[in-house]
């Protein structure tokens, strides 16, 4: 069912933003962020978007192991035209609707598993509740997940590093599970100045048995706006989908670290 909205919830919320490093043993970073998504469904006479607030957080209990948070909350438009027939003459019937709910919700934990000249291996598993069908708005009863990963980083000199994740998601009710594959290259042209490339995959399976892949390409900026503060601008772009709707998205977030 190429370019169907189903499924979507696994997908449109953004991944961590961190990567393979860990925090140093009490410091944190907050990303409160907001976002615009649209999506491009296959029926011409329908419409789907949404307007997303989420809060991510992480902080180093010791210098190997962090803990990592993230809450969402949405509000979504649908918009679907039916034409009917009626005394000889057609008529289109327009019908809009707005909606506010829970996102993505998860917590988890990242542990550095090993760290040597540049390079750095760990692991993070978290918990993750999810909305569970688009059609359904907050009628829809949410449902419970992990999310276990492996995480590579590699400093290359002072100022780029590249970073890539290896996802396995699975739900606890319902049967189904999707493998991610996150890839991140940064460069930082000056102090507190980033530059992030960044690809998104999925490929997974709904609990109907029905397949889908998801390929998406994401650019940002992030500029110092004060101590301790930074502004980041970001896009997002499907290049590749089957079985799900493309998706284009705006965001801007603020970076505070503690």
């Amino acid at each position: 069912m190429c370019g169907s909205v189903f499924g979507l919830w696994a997908l449109t919320a953004a991944p961590a933003s961190a990567g393979a490093w860990t925090r140093p043993a009490g410091s944190g970073l907050t990303i409160t962020t907001a976002s615009h998504h649209a999506f491009a469904l296959s029926n011409p006479d329908a419409a789907f978007s949404k307007i997303e607030t989420a809060i991510y957080a992480e902080y180093g209990l010791t210098d190997r192991l962090t803990v990592v948070g993230r809450v969402a909350r949405e509000t979504r438009f649908r918009r679907s035209e039916r034409q009917i027939t009626k005394a000889g003459a057609t008529y289109t019937l327009s019908l809009n609707t707005v909606s506010q709910g829970w996102g993505e919700l998860e917590a988890g934990l990242r542990l550095n598993a090993f760290q040597h000249r540049g390079w750095v291996v760990s692991t993070q598993l978290s918990a993750v509740r999810s909305p569970n069908d688009l059609e359904n708005g907050l009628r829809a009863m949410p449902v419970w997940g992990s999310d276990a990963r492996i995480l590579l980083g590699r400093s290359l000199g002072g100022r780029m590093f590249a970073d890539a994740q290896l996802a396995h998601r699975s739900r606890f009710v319902e049967g189904g599970a999707e493998q991610r594959m996150d890839l991140t290259f940064g460069v930082r042209p000056a102090d507190r100045w980033l530059v992030m490339a960044q690809t998104y995959s999925a490929w997974g399976q709904r609990s109907g048995g029905s397949s889908y892949e998801s390929h998406r390409l994401h650019i940002s900026v992030t500029a110092p706006v004060a101590d301790r503060l930074s502004l980041q601008f970001g896009a997002t772009n499907s290049f590749y989908n089957d079985g799900l709707a493309p998706e284009r998205a705006y965001m801007l977030a603020l970076w505070r670290e503690f």
